[in-house]
């Protein structure tokens, strides 16, 4: 024992001795790097809507978090569409006075993205060029902008801001083969319905239960999605139990779950089914495109 702790001893002596100012590895420099902070005017558009994307034009404050810190040598204002960092596009470069209003249009985004569609969304973000040149991206293809967790320590900061298209019904979604997801009442189960589209709101599909099936014709508000169904004849009878006459399904519009979702494609109905015997109640059923 008496050895190992001397050796130690001198080992540890031998070592002080080595270690020199200038053996040491010299510390980088290091560069004071701005947060950016982003936020909608209030004189832009919000949303994006589709159909009227050639008005389109959204504002943007570019500004720094801290105004009396060191200033980036420049920021360049950025977007990405549905979260797709590696395809970054530039909307405006060399924003060196803060704050700045940036104004960008539904043109621009379509110049550079091609068509834009309900469900669509885009991020914009800033690339921010330090004094010492060093750029740092808003969205990088590893690790987080600017570092990890930047934007929470400052209560909240906005970094990156997202502009969202509205969901507006679009009927040759609503046109085809769907496959049934779920069915309280059991009809459908197994069963591909086809849509067919009537017209610009309504669509019809039949059900397979039924004898001399009729269509069931659904009606879409294009402004809410909602989906109802006036009560209607569906077929002469039910097949799984003859005696059951004159089957009709409704979906009320008082029901929120009657919907059309066009961004997973989905068309979700209460139906509440009645034949000339009386009432079975309400049964949910939900299809998605196929």
């Amino acid at each position: 024992m008496k050895k190992i702790i001397t050796y130690s001893m001198l080992a540890a002596i031998t070592l002080l001795a080595a270690c020199r100012k200038e053996d040491n590895p010299k510390i980088p420099e290091l560069a004071r790097v701005p947060v950016p902070s982003l936020k909608k005017d209030a004189s832009g558009a919000s949303v994006i809507i589709p159909s009227t994307i050639a008005t389109f034009e959204g504002k943007v404050v570019v500004d720094v978090l801290f105004p009396d810190d060191v200033k980036p040598k420049k920021m360049d204002l950025v977007v990405i569409k549905n979260g797709n960092k590696a395809n970054v596009k530039v909307l405006k470069t060399d924003i060196t006075t803060f704050p700045s209003v940036v104004s960008f249009t539904g043109p621009q985004l379509t110049a550079l993205f091609g068509t834009i569609v309900t469900c669509d969304f885009f991020e914009l973000g800033v690339n921010v060029t330090a004094q010492n040149g060093t750029v740092y991206e808003a969205f990088p293809a590893v690790g987080s902008a600017y570092g990890a967790g930047v934007a929470g320590q400052y209560g909240g900061v906005n970094t990156t801001l997202t502009y969202s298209t509205k969901v507006e019904f679009d009927p040759t979604v609503y046109s085809g083969k769907f496959v049934t997801v779920s069915d309280e009442f059991e009809d459908f189960l197994g069963y591909e319905p086809e849509l067919i589209p009537i017209d610009a709101t309504h669509f019809s599909f039949i059900s397979p239960a039924v004898t001399s099936p009729l269509p069931i014709i659904v009606t879409v508000d294009p402004n809410t999605l909602s989906a109802t169904i006036a009560n209607q004849k569906i077929g002469n009878a039910f097949v799984w139990f003859l005696p059951y006459t004159n089957p009709k399904v409704s979906a009320l519009a008082s029901n929120p779950l009657n919907k059309v979702s066009p961004c997973d494609k989905t068309l979700t109905l209460v139906l509440n089914y009645t034949v000339d015997q009386g009432s079975f109640g309400a049964f949910k059923l939900v299809l998605r495109k196929k």
